[in-house]
């Protein structure tokens, strides 16, 4: 079973958007980015106040990564779906450590900071599907499939 992440937090940079080659050498968009997923508690007074947090860098893929890079910015509030995923990464003295970050399957843009909101019109469909949203994006051909 995958691990399923759901964090809100702040963009340290904007996306940024490159090429990539998958497995079975289909070429995809991928935007890369780093967040700062907070955490807060409450405070006697009813204030709240910050009380930890992890940076992890998130993966989304095609439309979504289109999306991002296209509409995120430094310090935007997200939120991001998705899943875990924890790789081999080596710090300053070349030493083994564990790392972890997220594929996305969906990022959601907080309206904290923004100021304005432009819709697009609607995609015409000629399926009996209405939703203007494309399908979630199957990340399994990144991986190798266990028996």
């Amino acid at each position: 079973m995958p691990n399923i992440f759901q964090g809100v937090g702040n963009l340290a940079d904007a996306p940024s958007i490159k090429n990539i080659t998958a497995k079975k050498g289909k070429t995809m968009r991928a935007a890369e980015m780093r967040v700062f997923f907070d955490e807060y508690e409450k405070a006697g007074d009813g204030s709240y106040t910050q009380s930890g947090g992890i940076w992890l860098p998130v993966t989304a893929y095609e439309h979504t990564a289109e999306n991002c890079a296209r509409l995120l910015r430094k310090g935007a509030r997200v939120k991001v779906e998705g899943r875990l995923t924890q790789f081999e990464a080596h710090d300053d003295a070349g030493n083994a450590v564990t790392a972890f970050s997220v594929v996305a399957s969906a990022v959601f843009l907080s309206p904290t900071r923004v100021n304005s909101v432009q819709f697009a019109e609607s995609r015409n469909r000629s399926s009996s599907n209405t939703m203007d949203e494309p399908p979630p994006f199957d990340d399994s051909e990144f991986y190798e499939q266990r028996a």
